[in-house]
């Protein structure tokens, strides 16, 4: 009969847990590369949703920057949509459009006894006692501007990744009572 030592039994594991162990290390290689992945692709995405947001803010400010949306708010922007180029390449990126048109939120005609003849920019909206036959709003005490709260939304799209957002801001403007009254630019 033969006798076996627990040396001569344990001849041959080595190889077996050696493999699992390498198993074991491509498997944490592999998840570990995969949540790396999709790190960086949280913040490639996070990153493309910043820049389409800059560039609806973008567009904002060239909305509020120029008063041609008071007098006519379908031509706020040329076509209503521009476009940004965000990484230099020469071509647009994202394009934004301004979805409804710029439109009056509110407007409130201001009172003659509320303006101050020494300050300029009220000075062109007073309408004179003596002038009360044929001018709008003398008899009322109106004056000849109101204040307006305007609505502009600008939405973005971001034309390689599809990534969009909507800034949707609101500017207090001092504007002619006719044109705050004008129903086309009334919001809806």
């Amino acid at each position: 009969m033969r006798q076996f030592s627990a040396h001569s039994a344990q001849r041959g594991v080595v190889l077996p847990v050696a493999l699992i162990m390498l198993v074991m290390m491509l498997l944490v290689a592999i998840v570990s590369f995969n949540m790396g992945r999709q790190n960086t692709i949280i913040a490639g995405n996070m990153q493309h949703k910043a820049e389409v947001v800059n560039s609806a803010n973008q567009a904002v400010e060239e909305v509020i920057s120029k008063t041609a949306f008071i007098t006519n708010p379908n031509a706020a922007l040329p076509g209503n949509k521009t476009s940004y180029d965000v990484n230099g390449d020469g071509k647009s990126d994202i394009t934004v459009t301004l979805n409804p048109p710029p439109c009056v939120k509110k407007a409130q005609i201001i009172k003659n006894a509320e303006l101050s003849v020494s300050n300029a920019n009220d000075a062109a909206c007073i309408v004179g006692a003596s002038q009360n036959l044929g001018v709008e709003g003398a008899v009322t005490g109106d004056s000849l501007c109101a204040n307006s709260v305007w609505e502009i939304n600008a939405v973005a799209t971001d034309d390689v990744t599809g990534a969009e957002a909507t800034v949707t801001s609101g500017v207090g403007v001092r504007v002619a009572a006719d044109d705050a009254k004008n129903p086309s630019s009334t919001c809806p």
